[in-house]
C-alpha cells in the first residue's frame, strides 16, 4: 500500500511540473505574439503613411512598433527604419520596415 501511496504522490508531482511549465510557457507567448500583432499594425500603417507622403506619422507609427517590439532582429530593422527615415531616405526606411515585417511574419 505504501508503494502505491508514493507512486501516486510521484505520478501528481510529475504532473503538476508537467502542465505547470506548460502553463508558463503558454502564458509567456500570448504577450509576445499580441507585441508582434500590434508591432505588424503599426509597421503597416507606417508603410500608409510613407506611401501617402506623410514621413512625420510614419515616423510615429516606427516609435510606437519600436516600443511595443522585445528586443530582437525585428526591433532592430525598425531603428534602422526610423534612422532612415529621419535622415530623409524613405527608400531606405521603407526597406527596414519590410525587413521587420517579414521577421515578424
Amino acid at each position: 500500500m505504501m508503494t502505491l501511496m508514493i507512486q501516486n504522490i510521484r505520478l501528481e508531482t510529475a504532473l503538476a511540473v508537467l502542465f505547470g511549465i506548460t502553463g508558463l510557457i503558454v502564458s509567456n507567448v500570448g504577450p509576445v505574439v499580441f507585441a508582434q500583432e500590434t508591432a505588424n499594425k503599426q509597421l503597416e500603417e507606417a508603410m500608409k503613411a510613407l506611401d501617402s507622403g506623410d514621413n512625420a506619422g510614419a515616423e510615429g507609427y516606427l516609435q510606437e512598433a519600436n516600443q511595443t517590439l522585445p528586443e530582437g532582429q525585428a526591433k532592430t530593422e525598425v531603428g534602422e527604419a526610423m534612422m532612415a527615415l529621419q535622415a530623409g531616405n524613405v527608400t531606405g526606411a521603407t526597406t527596414d520596415i519590410q525587413a521587420a515585417q517579414a521577421l515578424l511574419q
